[in-house]
């Protein structure tokens, strides 16, 4: 499937059928899944239920940026994979290792006169009132909370153990 952007801006999720994305005198802002998902994902595709082909990324002319999860909506939906039996917190080494297997040789990019950021963190403000929104509807606990809020600014392996510290407090 392409996904093309031409002389204007699109924001939405970044999704597997999605191929190509094609931007050109434009923005594209997708939103990258949370861990949970791309590990489903990654479990998906090595059991064959999924294309191991890349997602190819052509930015002329324009901007494309790939946004990270805010840290609450990691926490929730990982959260909700323990919860059902999907996923277990034991296993966080090997699901680590095979998420990194996975995004490695996923994405190919060009761009010419334009630009292309593929793991933008959410400002501190979205975070922050991210956070606060899920505490408030009990989503998320307070000690839970406040471990996720260490990892406000932070990327790679230290926002992911921030997470798992997090469901392991919750």
């Amino acid at each position: 499937m392409i996904q093309l952007c031409a002389f204007g801006g699109y924001e939405g999720p970044l999704s597997r059928e999605k191929k190509c994305v094609l931007t050109v005198f434009g923005g594209s802002d997708l939103n990258r899944p949370t861990l949970a998902r791309q590990l489903m994902a990654a479990r998906g595709q090595k059991e064959g239920k999924l294309s191991t082909s890349k997602m190819i990324f052509l930015t002329l002319f324009g901007s494309t940026s790939i946004k990270c999860p805010t840290l609450a909506e990691e926490y929730i939906d990982m959260q909700q994979c323990v919860e059902n039996g999907s996923l277990e917190l034991g296993d966080w080494k090997s699901y680590i290792s095979e998420l990194d297997q996975f995004q490695s040789s996923s994405l190919m990019s060009l761009t010419l006169f334009g630009s292309f950021a593929e793991h933008t963190l959410p400002s501190e403000n979205e975070e922050v009132e991210g956070l606060a929104l899920q505490m408030h509807f009990g989503n998320i606990s307070d000690d839970s909370g406040h471990v996720l809020e260490l990892g406000v600014g932070r990327s790679g392996a230290h926002r992911n153990s921030v997470v798992f510290q997090a469901l392991q407090t919750g």
